[in-house]
């Protein structure tokens, strides 16, 4: 008998690196042109790419993510595949390529949500963040969905333009029917690293979010969730007892990894290098059981950037986003969640501010 697959909790599969939206917060790292040509290269080894995955390791479930997996002509192929293997799936969309025709071919599938993501109550703050002409097709799809039954989970990208809007925000979707909303606080991760100081909310302004959001779980029958980590010596999330927060999951058993675009496995949707040297699973070479079970993310885990030794969160906290750190700081290990450093790394703030000031965007890393 061979060896026993290993198990993980899930993989984000990034379908395709093309996006019908602009969004200022945005990930990805291939965002120049739209993410045109790294597709090109790859638009014929998703389903072979996947194939190879479900092989070599045992999933409870995969997020379909990319890019914008509604923009691949074959994500119902990926999705018969995926239910051959008895893989459940999830998806994160931004809705605006939805309609009554794909929501009703996508209702049979019992996918266990679709995400989608309003960043404001109305047209001016939504698009000032993820660029003209989306609302109203978001709300469409948001709205085709939701006639032919499929579950969608709510999402807010906590940003410094809309943390005082949350609660006009969490009202939309309370009147849209939508009952499980997820808060992510912006990381200035890949592209986003760019727009840190016009995004990345303070800790004031993130508490002023959260304020606004817990009566919706106390007295709403909403369920909130912060999917991005939130470290406790920023934010006394114990405050807040109606969300629920969340923390960096990698190098534990609930860590979901990334295979992108093109190929290569990640720590997450939000790292730029790849595992296991950086090479294609479909490399005959690439051992992905290996490298799933291998040492990488266990090595990420043990390493506590220095401002965050001794405190008595360390070891479940892990000092925030490492990817944000990585993408705006240099370092995913060496230095706590940008979050973070933006209020006791003076120079930080200055240079964040001065940005600010300056309405500058930057294609390079703040260091």
């Amino acid at each position: 008998m061979g060896a026993a697959r290993p198990k993980l909790h899930s993989v984000a599969i990034e379908l395709t690196a093309l996006c019908n939206q602009k969004c200022d917060y945005c990930y990805n790292a291939w965002r120049e042109d739209g993410g045109a040509e790294l597709s090109a290269g790859h638009r014929d080894k998703l389903l072979p790419r996947v194939e190879r995955l479900l092989a070599a390791v045992e999933l409870d479930h995969v997020t379909l993510t990319g890019g914008e997996p509604f923009a691949r002509a074959d994500l119902f192929e990926l999705l018969d595949l995926l239910a051959a293997h008895h893989v459940p799936a999830q998806i994160i969309s931004n809705g605006g390529l939805i309609g009554d025709a794909h929501a009703a071919r996508l209702a049979p599938y019992r996918v266990r949500y679709v995400q989608i993501t309003l960043n404001g109550p109305d047209r001016a703050l939504h698009e000032a963040h993820v660029g003209a002409g989306c609302f109203e097709r978001t709300l469409s799809g948001i709205r085709a969905l939701l006639r032919h039954e499929v579950p969608v989970v709510g999402c807010i990208v906590l940003t410094k333009k809309n943390c005082a809007h949350a609660a006009a925000i969490l009202e939309l979707w309370h009147e849209l029917g939508v009952r499980h909303i997820a808060l992510s606080r912006f990381s200035p991760a890949g592209y986003a690293a760019r727009h840190a100081a016009q995004l990345l909310p303070s800790r004031r302004d993130l508490i002023r979010a959260f304020e606004q959001a817990d009566p919706f779980g106390r007295e709403r029958t909403m369920t909130l969730t912060c999917t991005m980590p939130v470290p406790p010596c920023a934010v006394e999330t114990e405050r807040f007892g109606a969300i629920r927060f969340g923390t960096c999951p990698i190098g534990t058993p609930l860590q979901e990894f990334a295979l992108g675009p093109d190929g290569r496995l990640r720590h997450c949707t939000l790292h730029g290098s790849g595992l296991g040297g950086g090479g294609d699973v479909l490399d005959s070479d690439f051992d992905v059981a290996a490298v799933v079970a291998g040492q990488e993310p266990r090595r990420y885990r043990a390493e506590t950037p220095e401002f965050c030794r001794g405190c008595l969160h360390e070891k479940t906290c892990a000092g925030g986003c490492g990817a944000a750190a990585e993408w705006v700081l240099g370092h995913a290990r060496r230095h706590a969640d940008p979050f973070v450093m933006q209020h006791v790394d003076d120079e930080l703030a200055a240079r964040l501010e001065r940005q600010r000031r300056d309405g500058r965007t930057h294609l390079e890393m703040i260091l």
